[in-house]
């Protein structure tokens, strides 16, 4: 009986601690979908769906070419930027299984499975992990929160270092999407923010921890390794890193990973953070006696959030702050385009009188590098009678400036929106109008030339 009684215990905490995660979403959707195990009803099967579609009108990069080969000053597309499934469960109290999968960025013309161009795109795992609670969160015999804590896991995780938005969760998110520089590696030696490795997390009075020992995956670009900027080569070693948050207001729950962007007025949070991740020799350049000179991916971040409800009308002010500092090795430099729909880029045509952009067609833009980003964000949930049974409201603002080394000007990027939550964020629909910044080579220099921009509407539906 004592035994049937402590495991109880213990299996409600976890299970509020897990709802916590998920408590910015609408009541209807309390708890989820629950699949009892056995004939005792605490055991079960927690099951996650979620879908994120885009529609977006871009103005593209000079020289773009659409996907009828014609130059194109902007496009329009409808995707899918995600949908995914996890499954978890904890029938023992000390044991965890997690487990994600899904797909991400398939549009009309790219993102399916080899062989078949935009079509029929592969499911993969975003997660696949175990855990092994060594010291419980709650005394499961006096029901107190214990001062320490600890779970140790392994697997193909999301226990991440650096930032507070390099573990966050997609499924609360305040702007439209991460701003991608939160992973470091993303897609050359992680799988879509994942590394295999060794994790420990946990509270320690009001420090929120985890660290990791990872095996990154290899990605190689010895066969552009050159004298001008670093690039990725194969690298053996492993790779260390961790974040740890000072939490002053409500403890956060962290039986998953994910960090919340925003809880739309239902928690008072106010944290701290900074982190670190360190992978020896994972960048090479041609030195000058044209022998190939390793050097070291190091990242660190100090970082702070806040979310606040207040007045009587259910307000609340979200706000996020961060300063990256990047060392990946000398000069280097990474672009990224999301969900990018153009085919390709032209040389700069007769009677063409703009340059080309250095990062590539469509809505490619300066992503990261060597140098330091600086990034803030910050939403206000309107009043909740403002539109009444509808939903509520909170416009938002994302500032970022980079400071790269790659580049002879700093990059200054924006976003504006609003969030409609009809069901928390549980359903919500999102308008966001974003600029980029277009850099061209001028002689030795690479410098901006003109701004560009994109408008994005979100659906997103999670249960």
């Amino acid at each position: 009986m004592k035994h049937r009684v402590t495991f109880f215990l213990t299996l409600l905490s976890i299970f509020a601690s897990s709802t916590a995660a998920f408590a910015q979403g609408s009541d209807l959707y309390k708890g989820g979908i629950h699949i009892p195990v056995g004939q005792d009803s605490s055991k079960y099967i927690r099951i996650i769906l979620l879908n994120q579609f885009w529609a977006k009108w871009t103005e593209n990069n000079p020289g773009t070419v659409g996907a009828d080969g014609e130059l194109a000053e902007h496009s329009f597309d409808i995707g899918v930027r995600r949908a995914r499934a996890t499954v978890y469960s904890q029938i023992s109290p000390r044991f965890l299984i997690f487990t994600q999968f899904g797909i991400n960025n398939q549009t009309f013309i790219n993102g399916g499975a080899p062989g078949q161009g935009p079509k029929k795109p592969q499911m993969f795992f975003h997660d696949a992990w175990t855990q092994y609670t060594v010291v419980p969160g709650v005394n499961p015999l006096t029901k107190e929160t214990n001062v320490f804590s600890l779970d140790l896991g392994m697997g193909l995780h999301f226990w991440n270092g650096v930032s507070r938005f390099s573990n966050a969760s997609v499924a609360s998110f305040m702007t439209v999407d991460l701003p991608v520089y939160n992973f470091p590696n993303i897609e050359r030696t992680d799988q879509f923010g994942r590394q295999y490795g060794i994790f420990a997390k946990g509270k320690a009075g009001p420090l929120d921890y985890r660290f990791h020992m990872n095996k990154p995956f290899v990605y190689s670009e010895l066969n552009q390794v050159n004298e001008e900027r670093a690039v990725n080569i194969p690298s053996d070693k492993v790779a260390w890193g961790g974040y740890v948050a000072y939490e002053f207001l409500e403890r956060e729950g962290n039986l998953l990973p994910y960090r919340t962007e925003t809880y739309v007025g239902s928690k008072k949070v106010f944290n701290l953070g900074a982190g670190f991740y360190h992978q020896p020799e994972a960048s090479g350049i041609l030195a000058a006696n044209a022998t190939l000179e390793k050097q070291d991916h190091t990242a660190w971040a100090v970082d702070a959030f806040l979310d606040y409800p207040f007045g009587v009308q259910g307000m609340a002010v979200t706000a996020y702050s961060v300063l990256y500092n990047y060392n990946y090795g000398t000069n280097y430099y990474r672009s990224v385009g999301i969900m990018n729909t153009a085919s390709g880029q032209t040389a700069a045509p007769a009677g063409f009188d703009e340059a080309v952009s250095v990062d590539g067609f469509g809505n490619a833009e300066p992503l990261l590098g060597t140098g330091s980003i600086w990034m803030t964000q910050a939403g206000l949930l309107l009043p909740g009678d403002l539109i009444g049974s509808l939903g509520k409201l909170q416009p938002f603002a994302r500032l970022e400036s980079k400071n790269l080394d790659y580049l002879d000007d700093n990059v200054f990027q924006t976003d504006f929106g609003i969030n409609w939550f009809i069901e928390g964020q549980n359903a919500k629909i999102t308008l966001q109008y974003g600029t980029r910044e277009v850099f061209i080579r001028q002689g030795s220099n690479i410098i901006s030339d003109q701004r560009k921009g994109q408008w994005t509407l979100q659906t997103q539906i999670y249960i």
